[in-house]
């Protein structure tokens, strides 16, 4: 069985603020102690943030309290952007759960000296312990001193397999907590023994042009794709775009690297989209911000908010086949800050198209600075993408 609630409030006491939303979660789980809590704040908080931690432990019972800063806030309710909220405000959100599903434990790394391969060893042995091969880890890392590929490579190196999703802390300053120590250039966690959640990777592009292979390259650069200049089937893509012109000045342009080639045909959520660095028009070459081996399948790739949108409501169409008619108890979601009102042009667009997917049900998350959750089956760091991680309910009972 697994309840959960969420509450999210903005108001000019940061410390009134959080025990608004933990009240409500508290309420909204409706048990009177949770296992663990996601809690995210907005930049302001960060000088009270201890003793809203406080409160918030006070009020829910929480084993394990993780969250950081960000950009912007959110539940299933609403979207708060810094950006958005009245000056001085601070917004908070927290998600508040009792499972008896799954072993939980909350962590904190800070044995080693940046946030790269050891940080991720570190903190793959702490999410190991609990959750083993067949559970899932929650990463939030500080920005600075971050490498997210080295990070990553050290839970390869760790050994076992888990997929670890999670965003990066945004804001000035960007910090990060674990129960009640507020801390920065750290990173914390959450890990969670099996039942897995459906996951949901939104990378907001649109694939253009034909998938093709790589016939030439090395390194990140891609020489030949088909027997032809990388380049001249760049053009091509983007040549046969509908509206190309409009959207090519606005839009971002990427490509997209096959994860299972095998599969035919290949879709959006097929792909691990990457930016092109550089475009050779000497030597038809494009650079990108990935290896690439000749035999590999590519296909170039559109962003914009069309697209983002596009992609978004596939990838949940996706999720609620996966979900097989069960209905999600709770879900975290690590939006972008490149994504929201600053992309759409309207707020509250990705929780408007969840709750209209996959219903309404109690959900926690942020704005960060880049998003880590696997692609098939590796990890990966991302940028301008929204991540979902939703579990579905196991039990009779339900969250009221």
């Amino acid at each position: 069985m697994i309840l959960a609630g969420s509450g999210i409030t903005v108001s000019q006491d940061p410390v009134e603020a959080a025990i608004e939303a933990a009240l409500t979660a508290q309420d909204r789980c409706g048990v009177d102690s949770a296992d663990f809590c996601f809690v995210f704040m907005t930049p302001p908080a960060h000088a009270a943030a201890a003793k809203m931690l406080h409160a918030i432990l006070r009020i829910t019972g929480a084993q394990a309290i993780v969250g950081c800063g960000g950009a912007g806030v959110l539940t299933e309710r609403m979207e708060v952007e810094a950006a958005a909220a009245p000056e001085g405000a601070v917004a908070v959100a927290v998600l508040a759960v009792k499972t008896d599903e799954h072993r939980v434990s909350g962590f904190l790394t800070d044995e080693t000296d940046g946030l790269g391969v050891p940080a991720g060893t570190v903190t793959a042995g702490k999410a190991f312990h609990t959750a083993g091969n067949g559970g899932i880890t929650f990463v939030l890392p500080d920005p600075v001193e971050l490498e997210p590929m080295g990070f990553l490579q050290g839970f390869r190196e760790a050994g076992g397999t888990i997929p670890v999703l999670g965003a990066v802390a945004a804001g000035t300053p960007a910090f990060e907590f674990c129960n009640t120590q507020v801390v920065s250039k750290k990173a914390v966690g959450l890990a969670l023994s099996a039942p897995r959640p459906v996951i949901g990777v939104a990378q907001g592009c649109e694939p253009i042009g034909e998938p093709f292979i790589i016939t030439r390259g090395e390194d990140q650069v891609v020489r030949e794709i088909a027997g032809r200049p990388a380049i001249e089937v760049l053009r091509e893509a983007l040549a046969g775009l509908e509206d190309a012109e409009t959207r090519v000045r606005t839009a971002g342009i990427f490509a997209g690297l096959a994860m299972n080639p095998a599969k035919s045909p290949l879709t959006r959520g097929d792909f691990l989209v990457r930016n092109l660095l550089r475009v050779d028009q000497r030597t038809g070459a494009v650079a990108v911000a990935e290896p690439v081996r000749p035999g590999q399948t590519i296909q170039f790739q559109i962003r914009d908010a069309r697209a983002a949108a596009d992609d978004l409501a596939a990838t949940l169409r996706q999720m609620a086949t996966e979900l097989e008619g069960r209905r999600p108890a709770f879900g975290v979601y690590f939006n972008c800050a490149g994504r929201g009102q600053g992309l759409y042009g309207v707020p509250d667009h990705d929780i408007g198209l969840i709750r209209e997917h996959l219903g309404e049900f109690p959900l926690a998350g942020f704005f960060g600075n880049g998003e880590f959750a696997p692609v098939g089956p590796r990890n990966f760091f991302h940028t301008y993408t929204g991540v979902l991680a939703v579990f579905p309910e196991t039990g009779e009972a339900q969250a009221p």
